[in-house]
């Protein structure tokens, strides 16, 4: 596995987090089952520890999970920074 490789897989991760994160908050936002929130949210965790387990079991070294790492960072970063709310001063929790 590639350098490049290991941030393109990382990346993938870090928008399905990104995905899952997503929907579990449109679940608590409108009013859905909390059960369902928790289950989002052991999904969330689930797929971190697959991802970690696949890169340890697939023989990564150390290097090329810290760049698995970083394009999950990337991912988050824009996911947080640049990606504006809908509707910011009518969100339903404030």
């Amino acid at each position: 596995m590639t350098e490049s490789f290991a941030i393109f897989t990382g990346s993938a991760f870090g928008l399905l987090y990104m995905s899952a994160l997503w929907v579990a908050v449109r679940v608590l936002t409108s009013g859905q089952s909390l059960w369902l929130f928790a289950a989002l949210g052991l999904l969330r965790a689930s797929l971190l520890m697959g991802a970690l387990w696949l890169a340890i079991w697939s023989g990564a070294t150390a290097a090329q999970i810290a760049f698995g790492t970083l394009g999950f960072i990337a991912v988050r970063l824009f996911a947080t920074r640049f990606v504006k709310p809908a509707q910011a001063g009518n969100a339903s929790w404030k």
